[in-house]
């Protein structure tokens, strides 16, 4: 069996963004799959909704292991 190159994130996590639209932001995993995370952000939109992307793997560091 093939060793992934990232470590598998748990829900709760806390990374940092890397790279994109929310480079330097940190937010919390939602969910981790093989190529990527889906991650929530603790700030608003003006629709008081909290905004969630999908980042692969080379797009963010760990900051925080729940």
């Amino acid at each position: 069996m093939a060793e992934q190159e990232e470590p598998l994130l748990s829900s709760g996590d806390t990374v940092k963004v890397t790279a994109g639209e929310y480079k330097g932001k940190q937010a919390k995993v939602i969910s981790s799959y093989t190529n990527s995370i889906s991650v929530e952000f603790d700030m608003k939109l003006e629709d008081g909704s909290k905004p969630r992307t999908v980042l692969k793997h080379t797009e963010y560091e760990l900051v925080e292991s729940k």
